[in-house]
């Protein structure tokens, strides 16, 4: 099912036909069929929401716990760590996101936003263009690389710069 909306999402132009498709792929994402580790998730995003950061996390982290092979509950942890202002946290959590789906434009766009905010702009640059390789509809993104790339920086060997931060290792 992913391979088809991502392939449809390439080829896309009619702008209600791109968000119907981006908005079907974070809802495979977030699909998640067992009723418990579905409730884990959907308590995390809503603490999320409600900017009950700590609370989410541990929601996220225990169904990490029983579901590490589900790149979104890695991807919503980085994220309400990000919003934690947990930059090493979010960073190891993005790349178990995209070990596990290495197509994830959203886990992409936050590495790109959190490499500029520490001002590795090539490294930004390079996360950026991964999540445009995947998804070349995000809103701004082409001016935000043509921003960074006016501010200089050299492209790293390894953008992700995941070596040390996979599982396993």
């Amino acid at each position: 099912m992913l391979d088809t909306l991502f392939a449809k999402l390439q080829t896309a132009t009619d702008p209600s036909a791109v968000q119907a498709l981006e908005a079907a792929i974070w809802e495979q994402w977030t699909m998640v069929p067992d009723m418990s580790q579905r409730e884990l998730m959907l308590r995390g995003v809503a603490e999320m929401q409600q900017r009950e950061y700590q609370t989410a996390v541990d929601a996220f982290t225990r169904l990490i716990a029983v579901a590490p092979d589900l790149p979104e509950a890695w991807n919503k942890r980085a994220t309400v760590h990000w919003l934690m202002g947990n930059f090493p946290a979010s960073l190891a959590d993005i790349c178990e996101t995209v070990k596990r789906e290495p197509r994830h434009f959203g886990a992409y766009s936050g590495l790109g936003m959190i490499r500029a905010e520490m001002g590795e702009n090539g490294r930004a640059i390079a996360a950026f263009e991964l999540a445009r390789k995947y998804n070349p509809h995000i809103q701004g993104i082409d001016s935000e690389i043509a921003r960074l790339r006016a501010l200089g920086g050299d492209a790293p060997s390894d953008p992700l710069d995941c070596g040390q931060r996979t599982a396993g290792h």
